[in-house]
């Protein structure tokens, strides 16, 4: 039997919690949320979130940026453009200085939202707000420390950083180390960062290992690399570049210096400092995606998992350091996908101003994951996950995770893919097609298999290779993890490290419901009865999972249990439940105003990814008065037997876990004897042999 014993355990040890039943009618709905709806990709525009961006400063009086057709209004929380402007160096993208016109036309392709109506330089990510941070002046580029920067940037709420600029050096410089010490502090941060326009080696900052290293395209469909783009591998022998994006003849908003002109200017550049905020722009409708679906904040870790598991290849089907993983596209979120943020909480926001904002405060505040989902994983932790092929559609698996800085060794999650037929794909391991490597699990052991020392890893298996395969498990495995002595502990000196992790191809995987009860009719609150009552109910389960059904009459001392009521029913029904009080519960002393009807519907879900889920709710409270014909004797209880009573019924549940128990076999029998309508598509092993 599939769920007996699970759903035996979770009723002993879970207390029974109760549905306000309201005053007419009692309708429950499931523990879980209503199913997802499906996103409307063509509808995403980046509303919502915000996107910081250091360069030359921002034009602001443009028609992409100010506030109305005759106001350039107050940088703010209410401004149409601009949330923040750091005009601590500089308050303008102001005429003579270094690389004018620059910061306008990056700021342009991540946010423009024309008064005029210009389609033309319209973002893609129209609906994003800015922090503009300017740090060019009159002595040229003038950047802050960029912890600071990314400081600032946090406080207003943005994940997303774009930056066009960077040190005309390969090496793994100071600044590359504060950007990965400040991502693996902040896990909400993700800085898109040129790598430069020399045609070769790609330059600092960009060689960050957690920072996004945009190569350029052009923008065709069947894209090429611009020949001048600076790529990967890194001074480190690490791939580099991590997606391309288109960045010829890109058009945007020019700047004209004049602080009053209304101006609405264009024009085109050329380079890695626009494919950057391209791709930064582009993230930015991940990250509405997400907000809008899962109702959380992506972390940097799965905007990075998202954005290579949307790349289409541009130089070849597999990742290498010319293109990364690819020119992101949509498209690949048009396919059920689902995923998975260890970092998921409700207020990014508060737990990093919760540590003091800064790097050092973080530093001396560590986290320890608590308000996330989770998992946190510790060396030889492992996590996984089954899920079921979608037929005929190809499947990609992308992890990722955040890496400390150079000094550090490299933290080594390994990512795999079991199938049902009891094969095996290794992160990165893709043969000529792109596709990963399938081995069988008897002669093959993967985790003695050479990593990549990549810290985002994908396996991509094909429709064909999944033919007859039921499921697959997604697996990860903590091979190797840093232990910095903070025990439980995230960041630089944790022992600990989370991971998002995108999956597309696979059936969404959405929350078990558990049984919607209605009560149709039924004893009314305050109600008095003294011959019988009747409880009518309609159970309907949502994912159309067989259901059973248990009642009990309970009141605060001792409970009854109406085995007759017990029943094992396909997915929709309605239940009558009748009780005779003369014969049903005499000779018990019944005589109270405190009765009330129980009940718990538990599903008989069968995916191995999916678990069972149970519903449970009460009715109003009512009187039994009933008088023996024969002769009237005071309901008078007896104090050591109540006593005894309230301590057989401590656990609220106790008094119908045999009913529980009786109808879960009865229920095994019925659903093997059913098995061949309800689980035609799910073959062994989620049918589980006797």
């Amino acid at each position: 039997m599939r769920v007996v014993t699970l759903v035996i355990l979770l009723i002993i040890i879970t207390p029974l919690s109760i549905a306000d039943p309201g005053t007419d009618s009692l309708s429950v709905e499931p523990q879980w949320g209503e199913e997802l709806s499906e996103m409307d990709l063509d509808n995403l525009n980046g509303t919502g979130v915000i996107i910081a961006v250091a360069d030359t400063g921002i034009d602001m009086d443009h028609s992409c940026f100010r506030d109305s057709e005759t106001d350039v209004g107050e940088p703010g929380i209410n401004h149409r453009k601009i949330v923040a402007l750091n005009d601590s160096i500089d308050n303008w993208d102001t005429q003579g200085h270094q690389q004018f016109r620059h910061g306008t036309h990056v700021a342009g392709i991540l946010a423009c939202d024309p008064l005029d109506n210009n389609s033309d330089i319209k973002s893609m990510s129209y609906g994003s707000r800015l922090v503009v941070q300017d740090i060019v002046d009159s002595t040229g580029w003038s950047p802050p420390e960029v912890d600071n920067l990314l400081a600032e940037a946090a406080l207003h709420g943005a994940v997303i950083n774009s930056w066009s600029w960077g040190d005309n050096t390969i090496n793994y410089t100071n600044r590359s180390g504060l950007i990965d010490e400040w991502t693996v502090e902040n896990p909400w941060s993700l800085i898109f960062i040129a790598p430069g326009n020399n045609g070769g080696g790609m330059l600092e900052p960009s060689n960050a290992y957690n920072a996004v290293s945009v190569a350029a395209s052009n923008s065709e469909q069947n894209a090429t690399i611009w020949p001048s783009s600076s790529h990967g591998p890194d001074v480190n022998g690490r791939r580099g570049t991590f997606v391309a994006s288109p960045g010829v003849n890109i058009l945007s908003a020019k700047a004209d210096g004049i602080t009053t002109s209304m101006n609405n200017g264009t024009y085109s550049m050329t380079g890695t400092s626009m494919a950057t905020p391209m791709a930064a722009s582009f993230t930015a409708l991940l990250q509405e995606m997400i907000e809008n679906k899962y109702g959380f904040t992506p972390s940097g870790p799965l905007l990075k998992s998202m954005l290579a598991a949307s790349a289409e290849p541009v130089t070849g089907m597999s990742p290498d350091p010319i293109q990364g993983y690819g020119r992101p596209s949509l498209e690949s979120f048009n396919t059920s996908f689902f995923v998975h943020d260890s970092y998921e909480v409700d207020d990014w926001v508060s737990i990093i101003q919760g540590r003091g904002g800064d790097l050092d405060s973080m530093k001396n505040n560590p986290w320890n994951g608590s308000g996330a989902k989770g998992p946190f994983l510790s060396q030889n932790d492992s996590w996984s996950r089954y899920v079921k092929p979608v037929n005929g559609e190809d499947l990609e698996v992308t992890l990722s995770y955040n890496a400390r800085p150079m000094g550090y060794d490299i933290d080594d999650l390994r990512l795999f893919v079991k199938t049902s037929d009891g094969r095996v794909a290794v992160d990165d391991q893709f043969s000529s097609s792109g596709y990963s490597q399938l081995y069988y699990q008897s002669a093959f052991s993967p985790l003695e298999h050479e990593s990549s020392n990549e810290t985002t890893v994908m396996v991509r298996l094909s429709s064909s290779q999944l033919e007859d395969v039921d499921w697959v498990e997604i697996e990860i495995v903590a091979k190797s993890v840093f232990d910095g002595g903070s025990e439980g502990m995230l960041g630089i000196e944790g022992d600990s490290v989370g991971f998002g992790l995108t999956v597309i191809g696979v059936h969404e995987l959405l929350p078990n419901n558990g049984p919607v009860l209605t009560m149709l009719s039924g004893p009314v609150g305050g109600g008095n009865y003294t011959e019988n009552i009747t409880l009518e109910l309609s159970i309907m389960d949502l994912e159309k999972d067989n259901v059973v059904l248990a009642i009990r009459l309970a009141n605060e001392n001792y409970s009854v249990d109406l085995g007759d009521c017990a029943l094992a029913m396909n997915y929709s029904f309605n239940s009558s439940c009748s009780v005779d009080i003369s014969k049903e519960l005499i000779p018990r002393k019944v005589n109270r105003h405190d009765w009330r009807f129980e009940v718990v519907a538990v599903d008989d879900n069968s995916s191995v990814w999916t678990r069972y889920s149970m519903s449970q709710f009460q009715t109003e409270n009512f009187t039994i008065w009933w008088e023996n014909p024969a002769f009237v004797e005071p309901d008078v209880r007896v104090p050591g037997e109540e006593i005894m009573e309230n301590k057989q019924n401590d656990t609220l549940l106790w008094g119908i876990l045999g009913v529980i128990i009786g109808a879960l076999v009865a229920a095994s029998v019925m659903f093997r004897g059913s098995g061949a309508n309800w689980q035609e598509d799910v073959k062994s092993p989620f049918r589980e042999e006797e």
